[in-house]
């Protein structure tokens, strides 16, 4: 205040000067527990070479070509967490422990000029056997498969995997020095750099005791490392991995706060009064705004899927989906649930309103998250859940997976595969929790966006089939605007029918007007509709329903609607004998039989398929396949049956000819046209249509009294 007053007569000035004098000694208080000494000329130290396994792993971290060098700041911050954790434990049966320090958090400063990154714990420290043992060596095992493991290319991504997240420091630093103090112990600095000296120091801290207790660590940054010198890109980091730990993190920041000033008045502006004597003017103030260096703290409580479900209000559950996972509009659905027993995690789903773009595509990544006690992992991990759920998101944390972990560990890890057991079958309970639910229209917008996610479960997750299968849903016959379950369509059947009846085809509208299904509908049975390629995989897949109503394609053969008298049946095929055997010679290849049919009412013909053929629908998506098996699509395709309809006219006319041996090319040409027009009324393509037109206009000149070489002069005409 004296240096102030002194310096200047304006009162202005003096406010501004002891504003900054103030910042200056903010500034260095809050600096003071951050300062590291020059080791270079100290007598007391004691030199160490690093065991020959870090030796290895120092020389793999340096030279790599690092592609996710911002990792050092989770290990190196979740290294903290751990450290506060082990001295809030002690003091539950220890209250001294704590000493002064009360405050269990973590401090960050930047040294701009030195290049320094400074990160500060009031954890438990280390002694000086500590450093020597945890920051000189590593456990055999865990650092011969690492190293056998980056021998054969293995994935550097998560360095700290075998507990070798401490040197991750070296990816951006040359030089990392620790200074730390345990209750047991002096204050101690462990120093060590990358230039392949392969040794480290440590030695008694000159200045005595300046942390209380806990730990500093500082790296000296590479050249290449200074982004993380920047305040927005290190936010960016802590937010990302640390935001949720259980311990406060400050980052010492530029921040911008308003202020009021006076208003210096210019000279003139005082007031003169009648007598002559001058009157000050009225103080003003404005507002400015100013940078000036202070603590922030990023995260801010515990996280919200740590919390009791009872405490958390929908508004929150909708908030933090929106901040924390990224989407604008509000979940359709969401469970929150913990797992206890031999393996304990707790779990936060959430159904998004829409499906996300690419899902389908070949390198579409899940944005599922995996925590380890609040320290966030990734948020790509495919095997976390199944592709048909990776439209979901949320996060899943547990205690009870190494915090330390590689996407190789995680493969082998069965903890992981139980967790994603349970977040299968919570994901499925939420859903048919919706299913079941009175708001239909929270319903029908899931099945729109996710409708062919429930079907590819059914088809690569067998474990869980059936109960997926009660969440599929379909349009019928009976209910060709409404999407029926399988379980509706069951109490609408017959009485006595034991059979699920479906069609596939290229749109409902074929579908309805199918010749396959007549006497089925003619009858009383409902037909579901099916049109989605995965469709035909989803009835393969389930083969019956609920274990007891089997799945019955209706355009394959095998369908005996009437209970004919064995007797009637044989007479009626004899009878048809001779058309038979004419159509099935004159198509040759194109069919395997001829049959007469139980499904068709008023429709001449229809083509089905073998029980194990390919139906219309099936064939179609088969040859829109690029990769396809071509050696399979014949021997499929050619499993083609005709049904002929003895009741209909056309067929009783045909049987006339042949019986009395009127056939001759006119005869041939009806037959494969019967067969062409049943083909495309089945559902199935021709290969060659131009030969149907031929034949067509050939029948419609012999109608018009017309010959062939009137056809043929027109021809010659033109």
């Amino acid at each position: 205040f004296e240096t102030c007053r002194e310096t200047t007569d304006n009162m202005m000035d003096k406010i501004l000067c002891l504003i900054f004098l103030l910042a200056t000694i903010n500034f260095a208080f809050a600096d003071e527990t951050f300062e590291i000494p020059e080791l270079g000329d100290l007598n007391e130290k004691e030199d160490h070479t690093f065991q020959a396994e870090i030796n290895k792993l120092m020389h793999i971290i340096v030279n790599s070509l690092y592609s996710n060098r911002e990792i050092f700041l989770r290990e190196l911050v979740s290294n903290a967490s751990d450290a506060l954790d082990k001295i809030r434990f002690k003091s539950i049966t220890d209250k001294s422990v704590l000493g002064e320090d009360t405050d269990l958090e973590i401090r960050i400063m930047l040294d701009f000029e030195k290049n320094l990154l400074h990160i500060r714990d009031t954890g438990v420290g280390m002694t000086r056997e500590d450093l020597v043992n945890n920051l000189g060596s590593i456990a055999k095992s865990g650092t011969s498969e690492f190293l056998q493991q980056m021998a054969g290319e293995g994935d550097l991504n998560q360095i700290g995997q075998f507990g070798v997240g401490f040197y991750s420091s070296f990816l951006v630093a040359d030089t990392v020095t620790v200074t730390t103090k345990h209750n047991d112990d002096e204050q101690y600095i462990w120093q060590s750099t990358s230039d392949g000296s392969a040794a480290y120091t440590v030695t008694k801290d000159p200045r005595g005791n300046t942390l209380g207790r806990g730990t500093l660590i500082t790296l000296h940054l590479n050249e290449d490392a200074l982004e993380f010198l920047e305040f927005d890109r290190l936010k960016q980091l802590l937010q990302k991995y640390n935001e949720f730990i259980g311990f406060p993190i400050y980052i010492w920041s530029e921040q911008e706060v308003e202020e009021q000033v006076v208003v210096q008045p210019e000279e003139g502006d005082e007031t003169i009064n009648l007598d002559g004597s001058a009157e000050e003017a009225e103080v003003e103030y404005e507002t400015i705004t100013k940078t000036v260096m202070d603590w922030e703290q990023l995260n801010h409580g515990p996280p919200l899927w740590r919390k009791s479900k009872d405490d958390i209000t929908e508004e929150e559950y909708h908030e933090f989906y929106k901040t924390v996972l990224g989407d604008s509009q509000p979940p359709l659905a969401y469970e929150h649930f913990s797992a206890e027993g031999g393996l304990e995690f707790t779990g936060l789903i959430y159904i998004p309103k829409s499906a996300p773009w690419g899902q389908w595509e070949a390198n579409f990544q899940s944005q599922f998250k995996l925590y380890v006690k609040r320290v966030f992992i990734t948020d790509n991990y495919e095997a976390l859940l199944p592709k048909y759920l990776g439209f979901l998101k949320g996060l899943v944390d547990s205690d009870d997976i190494p915090l330390n972990v590689s996407r190789e560990m995680l493969q082998h890890n069965k903890n992981l595969d139980i967790i994603k057991k349970k977040l299968i079958r919570k994901a499925i309970a939420l859903m048919q929790k919706m299913a079941r639910s009175e708001d239909t229209e929270n319903w029908d917008t899931f099945y729109e966006n996710f409708g062919t996610n429930i079907k590819l479960g059914v088809v690569d997750d067998r474990s869980n089939k059936d109960r997926l299968s009660k969440l599929i849903r379909y349009n019928s016959y009976n209910h060709p605007n409404e999407l029926i379950s399988f379980d509706t369509y069951v109490s609408e059947m017959k009485e006595g029918q034991e059979d699920i009846y479906f069609l596939s085809g290229e749109s409902k509208e074929m579908v309805l007007s199918s010749p396959l299904i007549e006497k089925l509908v003619k009858s009383g049975y409902d037909v579901i509709i099916i049109t989605e390629p995965i469709d035909e995989y989803v009835m393969q897949t389930l083969g019956k329903y609920d274990g007891e109503y089997k799945l019955t394609d209706a355009g394959k053969e095998g369908i005996e609607l009437d209970e004919a008298d064995e007797e009637e049946q044989q007479l009626l095929e004899e009878r048809f004998e001779s058309l038979t055997t004419y159509i099935r010679g004159i198509l040759n290849t194109k069919i395997t039989k001829v049959t007469l049919s139980s499904r068709l009412t008023s429709t001449p013909a229809a083509i089905v398929s073998s029980s194990h053929g390919y139906s219309g629908n099936m064939e179609r998506i088969m040859k829109a396949q690029a990769l396809a098996d071509k050696r399979l699509q014949g021997i499929m395709q050619g499993k083609k049956i005709l049904e002929i309809n003895p009741t209909h006219p056309i067929i009783e006319k045909l049987l006339y000819l042949v019986e009395e041996g009127k056939t001759d090319e006119t005869t041939a040409d009806i037959a494969n046209v019967l067969y062409d027009t049943a083909v495309l009324n089945s559902g199935f393509s021709l290969p060659e249509p131009a030969e149907l037109s031929k034949r067509v206009n050939k029948l419609l000149s012999l109608s018009l009294g017309l010959d062939d070489s009137n056809d043929l002069k027109f021809e010659e005409d033109n």
